[in-house]
């Protein structure tokens, strides 16, 4: 491919990343609003939002399986055309706690297809030596989306409400289908057979025994706790806990998202060019700092401190994720990396299940306000990051 068709691809897969993050991140802040609007739980908040990284994790590896067989391209479309028809039937008739949940355990089925889609694309057209920084710049698309996500969500909930956000969501997603369609093209069946007979056959069943499949999985699923627990529960913490308006607590997530664009851009450089080889100590060192911060974010009372080790927190989480993420580009066979990311996905989206579903119990009192413990969610969180840490000490790299 050419550099030019490279960078073009990169560009609408960050745009389309864009779309699938901000899906997931404007959830937290739009329950709010909807909470109040249909006199929901926190265990029915935790449900709506949980319910999303089941059918997340249930389908990533057939998503994963999808892509080797018929092409990252088909699986882009298909995925954001779902995530578009589910924002806008989640905005247009949710009308019950039933349809919420159905409408994105369906939006869970649509986002499961993309991560390894670009995984797939990025594998097939870039070079071993250029996947961290290529990978890693589509994973800032996070931190982008937790900046512009916030604020501008924060705004159209006060000014047009839940419902119509999300249909504009949705208006939005079509749009970007439409320039993926024209511009992302196919990988060609030259190339495709090409970057096949370049690598070993290898059975999709013993991916499942592979050691280094096994520990990311676990890996990724304990950094997702923390990564989804606090995109679920962090706006309600703020806002009926620490006392800050809708707008502040915006201001504050969006400083997250600052955090993890720049530690996703920094250290997909860094790693990839200073660190190489150096990876486990690298998502262990991370996985460490982000564990006490998150607890520290709990601790403070002073909400700027709590703020500032929110942004950390971030920071070493991102590096931890983007390192555990590429990891399998730069040491498995390119011809099996859909359903590797597939299977590496789940665990991360395993964690997307859990984390708000568990928060929600830890929470629930007999009132419907958010007068749980937190210091038991926070404990989880951090614990999530810990176990993440812990994992990666026996991973070694395959030998060639």
């Amino acid at each position: 491919m050419k550099v030019e068709k490279k960078y073009i691809m990169i560009l609408l897969l960050f745009i389309g990343y864009l779309i699938v993050y901000i899906d997931k991140t404007v959830i937290g802040l739009a329950m709010i609003n909807i909470e109040k609007d249909l006199d929901l739980t926190p265990q029915h908040v935790g449900y709506i939002t949980g319910i999303f990284f089941l059918s997340y994790s249930l389908f990533q590896i057939p998503a994963g399986w999808l892509n080797d067989r018929i092409g990252y391209k088909k699986v882009l479309l298909l995925s954001l055309i779902m995530i578009s028809g589910c924002a806008f039937l989640f905005g247009f008739v949710g009308a019950t706690i039933s349809l919420l949940i159905a409408f994105r355990f369906l939006a869970g089925i649509g986002h499961s297809g993309y991560p390894c889609s670009c995984a797939k694309a990025v594998s097939s057209n870039f070079s071993v030596d250029e996947r961290t920084l290529a990978q890693s710049i589509l994973l800032s698309s996070s931190g982008v989306a937790m900046v512009v996500g916030p604020i501008v969500v924060s705004y159209t909930l006060n000014s047009i409400g839940w419902r119509w956000t999300y249909i504009d969501l949705a208006i939005i997603a079509m749009i970007v289908v439409m320039f993926i369609f024209l511009w992302v093209p196919n990988l060609k069946k030259q190339e495709t057979a090409n970057v096949t007979n370049d690598a070993p056959k290898i059975s999709y069943f013993s991916l499942l025994k592979n050691p280094v499949v096994i520990l990311l999985f676990i890996a990724i699923f304990g950094v997702n706790i923390p990564a989804y627990g606090l995109m679920a529960w962090l706006p309600k913490y703020l806002v009926q806990v620490r006392g800050l308006e809708l707008e502040w607590a915006a201001y504050m997530i969006a400083l997250g998202g600052i955090a993890q664009w720049i530690s996703s851009i920094g250290s997909g450089w860094i790693v990839g060019k200073y660190l190489k080889n150096k990876e486990k100590m690298v998502i262990f060192v991370s996985s460490l700092i982000s564990a006490v911060c998150i607890w520290l974010v709990y601790l403070n009372n002073n909400i700027l401190l709590s703020a500032l080790f929110l942004f950390i927190a971030y920071i070493f989480l991102m590096t931890s994720f983007v390192t555990i993420f590429t990891l399998p580009m730069k040491w498995l066979p390119s011809n099996i990396i859909g359903s590797v990311m597939g299977l590496v996905n789940t665990g991360g989206t395993l964690g997307g299940f859990v984390s708000p579903i568990v928060i929600g119990i830890l929470l629930s009192t007999d009132s419907k306000t958010m007068s749980g413990d937190f210091s038991y969610a926070f404990m989880f969180l951090a614990a999530g990051m810990l176990l993440s840490a812990l994992i990666v000490l026996p991973l070694k790299k395959p030998q060639d």
